[in-house]
């Protein structure tokens, strides 16, 4: 065997796609053992030697190996994605599920004041008595338009807060959707092409 051979082994196995190169040594040094091995045992050629090499010791495709031997090497790199994927779709949901809630009590709040509305003027027109169920000034003067006021101010600065949080709740289960649970699945994706054979 000669630095050339050596050389040979490795521009083989860059045209067939490795870029690992500690991977690459190693399957250097078996393929030129076995060479070695056939060209004194057996006397034949470094090529002939080579390609029987090539038939023992790499598989169809070679470059398999490599795309499986990183999938192998990296199960706890896998699995804590896998459990941030899973945790910040869960979050993502919640807090989804959570903005809709209060997004929800906003709008039944709303209808609420409306009906309240109604309700105060009802009860003031049928302790007045106004004619022809008239709403005139002395409703504005009444005591019950002055508490049916002070329960909708307070009424809308709760909705507003409960608007506010609905927003910020969405914002978040996006936030959090896209850096956990996006980069998972375009990475698991990625794994699964890596791993699938280029030509059927």
């Amino acid at each position: 065997m000669t630095s050339h051979h050596v050389e040979h082994i490795k521009a083989y196995l860059k045209s067939q796609g490795f870029t690992d190169q500690e991977l690459m040594d190693d399957l250097t040094d078996h393929l030129a053992t076995e060479i070695e091995f056939s060209m004194n045992s057996e006397k034949l050629d470094f090529e002939t030697s080579f390609e029987k090499a090539k038939q023992k010791l790499l598989p169809n495709s070679p470059y398999q190996l490599e795309r499986d031997l990183k999938i192998l090497t990296t199960p706890k790199h896998n699995i804590m994605m896998k459990k941030i994927a899973y945790m910040g779709g869960f979050l993502s949901i919640a807090c989804f599920a959570l903005a809709i809630m209060f997004y929800s009590l906003t709008t039944v709040s709303q209808k609420k004041s409306a009906f309240k509305h109604s309700a105060a003027q009802k009860e003031w027109q049928l302790k007045y008595g106004t004619p022809g169920g008239v709403i005139g000034d002395a409703w504005l003067k009444s005591d019950i338009k002055a508490e049916y006021d002070q329960f909708n101010n307070h009424l809308l600065i709760t909705n507003y807060q409960r608007f506010t949080l609905a927003e910020n709740l969405f914002i978040v289960s996006f936030i959090i959707l896209i850096v956990t649970y996006l980069p998972y699945q375009f990475y698991h994706h990625y794994q699964k092409s890596q791993a699938e054979p280029i030509f059927s």
